[in-house]
């Protein structure tokens, strides 16, 4: 059965449509559906269709008033079965539409929140006001007041090992603030375990477990043979970096070091800590502990004691003063004598603070 409805055509009654009936309308002309004397339903000429909305504007427009619900998806099926609403982009990568998306409007636009999902990249955007304000790309990743994620661009990235950019223009990057009581603000692990924290005490802030450190060469190329507590030397020569075209990148005060061979030494820059790889620069160079918290190392046979001041020995190691006056010699200053670690000479380290710099 096909019921044919021309211009202002009604279907009335309790009529009941099954199997293959179809309801048609004229070609210019919108099709209506009511209930209870209402339009609650119109195909509009152009294939649109509209659930409380006479003039669909879209494919599909549901609208409410008040504290209505527009659109529910309900499912009252198995407790494993899904409530979704499923947007399909059936073009192939490359088609004009590569966008698939929800979309939130109000009187003053039809878009001013929107949820993108972008089949090209597979990144989800969130938008709100308009604008882009975050992004979760295809790996987890996630961009929030930046769509880029570059180092040089403002926002926050999170990227999906866990690594985190944050960005800023002329302002504070980030800021830390502990509620209702002192303690730590900031807390530093290694494979889960505790080593260190930045902490608060009423107007003061402590970084706790650490030491100042920096980078520098040397003049030779890397040697693998250095141990950690060595005792190192500063030289006139400057650290040199290069960009990934060759040209020169400044370098105001990075300058290189050896190991100490001098006894007394007046010139110890600090203590070997690792080898690290520059790769902005591809350059080899030492992490060195100048000041705080370390370890230090002593020559076989040398007995130190807490409370010791120590200068360098003139061999990599560092030996006890003569004296405990601070001199411009001083290295260290011994705060126990456990030893915790041998070096195959037999040379040793122990727990120090650092006086370097």
């Amino acid at each position: 059965m096909t019921i044919t409805i021309n211009g202002s055509g009604t279907v009335t009654g309790a009529n009941t449509l099954t199997n293959t009936n179809t309801v048609t309308s004229a070609a210019a002309t919108a099709l209506t559906l009511q209930s209870a004397g209402t339009t609650a339903v119109t195909i509009d000429t152009n294939q649109n269709v509209g659930i409380g909305e006479s003039t669909p504007s879209s494919k599909l427009t549901v609208a409410g008033t008040g504290s209505d619900h527009p659109l529910q998806v309900r499912n009252t099926g198995t407790a494993d079965s899904d409530d979704s609403i499923i947007l399909v982009q059936t073009s192939s990568t490359g088609a004009t539409s590569t966008i698939s998306g929800l979309y939130f409007g109000d009187g003053d636009s039809n878009s001013i929140g929107r949820l993108n999902y972008n089949h090209v990249d597979n990144s989800m955007a969130f938008f709100t006001n308009s604008g882009e304000r975050m992004r979760i790309s295809s790996s987890g990743g996630l961009l929030v007041g930046t769509t880029s994620g570059s180092f040089s661009a403002k926002g926050t990235t999170i990227f999906d090992n866990g690594q985190g950019n944050y960005v800023a223009d002329a302002a504070n990057v980030q800021f830390i603030n502990r509620l209702t009581n002192d303690g730590s603000l900031v807390s530093f692990s290694q494979a889960g375990t505790e080593e260190g924290n930045i902490s608060v005490s009423g107007t003061t802030v402590s970084y706790n477990g650490g030491h100042l450190s920096r980078w520098a060469q040397t003049t030779t190329a890397k040697d693998d043979t250095l141990v950690k507590g060595t005792v190192l030397s500063n030289l006139d020569e400057m650290n040199v970096y290069t960009d990934a075209d060759g040209n020169p990148v400044e370098n105001e005060q990075l300058n290189k070091v050896k190991v100490s061979n001098v006894e007394g030494d007046v010139n110890v820059a600090g203590v070997f800590v690792n080898w690290s790889h520059d790769d902005a620069h591809d350059v080899d160079e030492i992490n060195m502990a100048m000041t705080g918290d370390m370890i230090i190392r002593i020559a076989q046979g040398t007995a130190v004691a807490r409370g010791d001041l120590l200068m360098a020995a003139g061999d990599g190691t560092a030996k006890p003063q003569e004296d405990d006056i601070v001199r411009s010699k001083t290295v260290a200053k011994v705060t126990s004598t456990h030893v915790t670690c041998t070096y195959a000479d037999g040379s040793f380290c122990v727990p120090c603070v650092l006086m370097a710099c």
